[in-house]
């Protein structure tokens, strides 16, 4: 029996490629994408969900109260959250709310099959942040710094990915993107920092900014 799944998300782009991913996979059935919380809330496939999977970040009715309505509604799917924050804070709330999971995009999304079949075996997964070595681990700094620098939080993404040596064709196959946009991202954020178009220059800017270690 295929495991039955509800997307929410508020960026087209990651629905449709989450959906993309697994329309060639057996095991799974994605049952309804959604934009916002509350069309998730109002959704009438809840009922038959096994597992919802649903970002932080969404207009109107965000992830974290998602999870609070979904519980009183007595949803009897597992909640695996994909977000853009390395967030100790945002890890403990979601445990506390019933999530199984926490996922961050940039991370975990290849091995997203893995881990919902894991959480479907009653497993939970979520990271070991340390809150003093993540930067945006609290809304507040994280959502400053983007406005500092005019930044988005996909270019943040794209920042640290093109850190950790990641080819253009690497980060759009990770983030399930086009390479065109991966390749637009990257000229926007040259532009933004006023950067020469030097990986090394945008590597001295992110240790500077403590976007990575």
């Amino acid at each position: 029996m295929k495991i039955k799944l509800i997307l929410a998300d508020d960026h087209p782009v990651v629905l449709h490629g989450i959906n993309a991913h697994f329309s060639t996979d057996d095991r799974f059935e994605i049952i309804a994408m959604v934009n916002n919380g509350l069309e998730l809330l109002n959704s009438s496939y809840l009922p038959e969900a096994d597992v919802i999977l649903l970002d932080l970040n969404m207009p109107g009715i965000d992830g974290l109260k998602a999870l609070d309505e979904l519980k009183a509604k007595n949803i009897k799917a597992k909640f695996i959250v994909l977000t853009n924050y390395h967030s100790f804070e945002l890890v403990k709330d979601c445990k506390n709310k019933g999530a199984s999971a926490y996922l961050v995009k940039t991370d975990e999304l290849q091995n997203l099959a893995s881990s919902i079949l894991k959480v479907m075996d009653n497993k939970q997964i979520f990271p070991n942040f340390d809150e003093k070595e993540i930067p945006d681990a609290k809304f507040s700094y994280f959502d400053d710094f983007l406005k500092k620098y005019k930044l988005t939080k996909r270019e943040v993404e794209i920042i640290r990915l093109v850190c950790q040596n990641l080819r253009t064709k690497d980060i759009a196959e990770r983030l399930y993107l086009s390479e065109f946009t991966v390749h637009t991202h990257r000229k926007n954020i040259m532009r933004k920092l006023d950067l020469s178009d030097s990986t090394v220059a945008l590597y001295e800017f992110a240790r500077k900014a403590n976007l990575i270690s």
